[in-house]
């Protein structure tokens, strides 16, 4: 049944289908509950007696699921099934509601689910794949396809459809509700492939907006604004007062803010928000957060005021959030508007508990960024501060609260990341403390380590965070590797051994030279590698291979320049190590190997060491 701030948030505002977001905290189900029915024979040797029915005016979201099961199932067994809107005159799945419906399933109450949640079920004779909304109806068609016949959709590139000769659908009768109802990350090779995204149930605004897969949701919108909505380059000549007061003195250096207590801040915002979300009809969120600094905030008596009365700058924020939300909204009253806000370096820690909360219409995102992602959040001495940063924002903005949560080393893309007990543990452990929307921030530059893997592994958490981790990686190793597959799946092993050593942690800026890259690890990785290169059956498998010995062939590289008094055959082998690793970098269209620094910098520096 829809929370009390759904049912709010639903009376408030009803917007199509395919954008409706349940801010409310999604409860992730997967229930299988006892049934008579007996299982069906869906194919036998290339014969069904099967179709796929749909209604006569099926949104072209569902009519999709349903030509890409017939297709699917034609891949797998042989099968012809027609898709039809009209009674069937035998045994049928039916994609979405219809008229046409058994009696059974009409009892299923498709709109007490929550937003993309579907149910799986079987009767006598029937199959019936149904969701909340048309997103959720192709959820389950991916999800019976994933979880009852094999399919695995590992990369854009990578779809495995097992052949069976026969397929019996077991009795079922399954309903699943997304973890988290934001579910978002920007690997870069997420951007163009919104089929695939769509398999993977990612949801965010990284990912194409194709209606015929079920759009989007709109509701993240990216911030650090501050002098984007009132830039220094116009208002801070005559207008200094605009900007934070810091140490006695009001300055326009990105590192610095806003004074959230100037009238004239909080109406250019407005102004400026409001064009935003008249420019974009389609818009559900607004951001208004910091510049990314890790303080700056305003020390003038007013801000200062605030920030005692609020027991943080987050509480000081959240109030200006919530004024301006208010604002934007009344010139807006038929249309609902989100303004999602920061907790993040000096806005990190909440207001006391009890002075503020966000408005109906506000989000918060904490962003814990100094926490190591080598462990869990609440386990790991390191993690502390961020922890009790999660657990104070749980008590403020239930319901209302998302994590911008990190997956790479923005210093070194290329760089091995195994955050893997820490993204098993995290994300069950975010579900479980109020958060109700994920955004990663990973790889959307460079093409770089195992971003495929972190991408299929991450959305099935965002969906289900209760999976086993480590099942899900070996899962994808055995299927995208091959015959290569144990081996690349003992590589992540060995991280998470090394791991579990005192003082070896894993942050977003860690050096080729961190303890977790000890030079036992990367001889044993590498060893494991040259067993993973031999044991590729075809070349397609081997190339995937090569491209992840990448991330330890750029240690290498990085931490093994000669010295200008090494022996000349030490200098030309390493010249020669460098340059394969350069070629290797364009043929795998790896294009930055840092945050906003193009490979061309990195391979121009490197080329000038190795000369030396």
């Amino acid at each position: 049944m829809p929370s009390l701030f759904q049912q709010m948030c639903s009376s408030f505002f009803r917007a199509p289908i395919f954008t409706r977001f349940s801010i409310a905290l999604a409860i992730f189900s997967f229930a299988i509950l006892p049934t008579r029915a007996a299982s069906l024979p869906l194919a036998d040797h290339g014969q069904t007696r099967f179709s796929i029915v749909i209604a006569p005016h099926a949104s072209a979201t569902v009519q999709h699921a349903a030509h890409e099961l017939a297709d699917d199932l034609k891949q797998m067994a042989g099968v012809d099934l027609p898709v039809v809107s009209e009674k069937p005159r035998g045994p049928a799945i039916f994609v979405g509601p219809s008229e046409w419906l058994p009696s059974g399933f009409r009892k299923v109450k498709l709109d007490a689910l929550a937003d993309e949640a579907f149910v799986i079920r079987t009767d006598r004779k029937n199959l019936f794949l149904a969701g909340h909304d048309d997103r959720g109806t192709l959820y389950a068609v991916y999800s019976f396809l994933e979880g009852h016949l094999g399919a695995r959709w590992y990369g854009p590139d990578a779809t495995v459809l097992p052949q069976q000769s026969e397929v019996t659908i077991p009795k079922l009768n399954e309903t699943q509700t997304p973890g988290f109802s934001y579910r978002n990350t920007d690997e870069i090779i997420v951007f163009g492939n919104a089929q695939w995204d769509a398999h993977l149930k990612l949801n965010g605004a990284s990912v194409p907006d194709q209606p015929d897969i079920g759009g989007v949701n709109r509701l993240f919108n990216g911030a650090e604004n501050f002098y984007d909505l009132v830039p220094p380059s116009r208002y801070f000549a005559d207008h200094p007062e605009y900007y934070s007061l810091v140490k006695g003195k009001r300055d326009s250096d990105p590192s610095s803010q806003l004074c959230l207590s100037n009238p004239d801040v909080f109406k250019i915002i407005v102004k400026a928000l409001l064009a935003q979300a008249k420019a974009n009809p389609k818009l559900l969120t607004l951001g208004l957060s910091p510049n990314d600094a890790r303080d700056g905030g305003c020390q003038c008596d007013l801000c200062q005021a605030a920030n005692a009365k609020f027991g943080s700058p987050g509480g000081t924020l959240l109030d200006f959030v919530n004024k301006v939300a208010a604002a934007v909204q009344a010139q807006l009253p038929h249309r609902k508007i989100w303004v999602e806000t920061l907790a993040y370096q000096y806005t990190e820690k909440a207001p006391t508990q009890g002075t503020i909360a966000p408005a109906a219409n506000v989000l918060v995102c904490l962003a814990p960024i100094y926490a190591c992602d080598g462990h869990p959040l609440a386990t790991d001495p390191q993690n502390k501060v961020s922890n009790n940063a999660l657990l104070a924002w749980e008590k403020i903005a239930p319901g209302h609260l998302q994590i911008w949560h990190y997956a790479v080393d923005f210093s070194h893309f290329p760089q091995p990341y195994p955050d893997w007990d820490e993204i098993g543990a995290d994300m069950e452990y975010y579900r479980d403390h109020g958060v109700s929307g994920m955004y990663c921030e990973a790889d959307y530059q460079g093409n770089c380590d195992l971003q495929v893997m972190h991408t299929w592994v991450m959305a099935h958490l965002f969906w289900n965070p209760r999976q086993n981790v480590w099942d899900l990686v070996r899962d994808f190793c055995d299927g995208y590797y091959g015959k290569a597959g144990p081996a690349i799946y003992a590589t992540q092993r060995l991280y998470h051994d090394q791991l579990q050593k005192p003082d070896v942690h894993l942050h977003i800026s860690e050096k080729p030279t961190s303890p977790l890259f000890s030079a036992d690890v990367l001889a044993s990785v590498n060893m494991i590698f040259d067993q993973a290169e031999s044991s590729a059956d075809n070349p397609e498998i081997k190339n995937r291979v090569q491209e992840a010995r990448m991330g330890i062939r750029y240690i290498d590289v990085a931490t093994h320049v000669p010295a200008k008094d090494a022996p000349a055959s030490e200098k030309e082998a390493y010249k020669a190590r460098l340059e394969a690793f350069i070629a290797d970098l364009s043929r795998f269209k790896i294009t930055h190997l840092s945050e906003g620094r193009p490979a061309e910098d990195w391979i121009k520096k490197m080329r000038a060491k190795a000369g030396e």
